[in-house]
């Protein structure tokens, strides 16, 4: 049984085994000649074709950055240097995002955030953008779990795919500039980030020119070689995980609708990341629900899921027209069955009352 429904999950454990056998040589530099650099490299460069093959890009498409939010700006500020045109961004996006047009705005560029429906998605091709516009399209909303739609073929902006809560459920538009994933969405370490650049993109280096290095900085080849296996690991069991996770998803749907009928739950209309489940809860604080919830041992998550405090109120959720509930948010996993769904719904009616 697990009683643990936060966003965050440990290690899978074949990327623990790896790390901490590896750790141990994460100083040698595999671009040497010695016998444990040249081991080391062929481990890197198999580790690389192993993550290219999980997410759909080749393997000269991919950098790798020692921090997320790193491979935000890298990614953005790649694809603003070569943008004259507007920036396309919606409501529910990342809270970095948000401060990137917020910078826009100041410096007299023209920006345009677009408005979910009340279900979460997002209309971008309603929003016509332009092959001289920058769109940012986030894959899955990491709190309501909506799936975005992929543009219109017959519409080219310069694309950020933002894929950090989409693995392994999620893949790749047909189109698309530059992306950014998160490993920790796959079980994978924190501490790096996978930043794709597409062949032919219009996105180029916001840094000054150095060899032929497209993204500065370095990362830990223990964490690379454990994103490998954890994504590999991922994609494996994607289509076994993801049947359990819908039909749980559907169990804790209809037991909230008929045990905690005053809930708001989002009503999906297209596709879903079975994962993330929202709730609001009326005249209730999340803060105090939270709490009541560790009480009777379940682990769950208010308020936003990028906030810069655990309780910050979701900007995502008021932007569907949230303002005033309380704010929970469930993360399902394959380790959960049918009885952790009936034993955290008990709780919540407990909580709650």
């Amino acid at each position: 049984m697990s009683r643990d429904f936060r966003s965050e999950e440990p290690l899978h454990p074949k990327a623990q085994e790896l790390l901490s056998e590896f750790f141990n040589e994460g100083w040698v530099d595999p671009t040497k000649l010695h016998h444990q650099s040249r081991r080391l490299n062929i481990l890197v460069t198999q580790a690389k074709e192993d993550i290219s093959q999980s997410l759909g890009t080749k393997v000269d498409e991919l950098e790798f950055v020692g921090e997320l939010g790193f491979g935000y700006w890298s990614a953005i500020a790649g694809a603003l240097s070569n943008c004259p045109g507007t920036f396309f961004y919606s409501k529910i996006d990342r809270q970095i995002v948000h401060a990137f047009a917020r910078t826009q705005l100041a410096a007299g560029r023209k920006t345009l955030e677009i408005s979910p429906g009340k279900n979460g998605t997002v209309d971008f091709n309603g929003a016509l953008p332009a092959q001289n516009d920058f769109l940012v399209w986030q894959a899955t909303n990491r709190e309501i779990g909506v799936q975005q739609e992929p543009l219109d073929s017959a519409l080219d902006p310069i694309l950020f795919a933002d894929m950090t809560a989409a693995t392994p459920f999620s893949s790749l538009p047909e189109r698309w500039d530059v992306a950014l994933f998160d490993p920790r969405n796959f079980r994978g370490p924190a501490g790096i980030a996978i930043l794709a650049i597409s062949t032919g993109s219009r996105w180029r280096s916001p840094l000054p020119p150095m060899d032929q290095r497209r993204v500065f900085g370095s990362y830990s080849l223990p964490l690379l070689l454990a994103t490998a296996v954890a994504l590999t690991e991922s994609v494996k069991n994607r289509e076994s995980d993801l049947q359990k996770l819908e039909r749980l998803n559907l169990d804790l749907r209809n037991e909230i609708a008929r045990s905690l009928p005053d809930f708001q739950l989002i009503k999906p209309e297209g596709r879903i990341d079975p994962r993330y489940i929202a709730l609001g809860v009326p005249n209730s604080a999340g803060e105090e629900l939270l709490q009541n919830m560790e009480r009777l041992g379940f682990l769950i998550d208010a308020g936003s899921a990028c906030g810069a405090g655990a309780l910050s109120p979701s900007h995502v959720l008021d932007s569907i027209g949230w303002q005033g509930l309380g704010h929970l948010r469930l993360t399902l996993k394959p380790e959960h069955n049918t009885s952790d769904i009936a034993e955290v719904i008990a709780a919540l009616k407990k909580a709650f009352n």
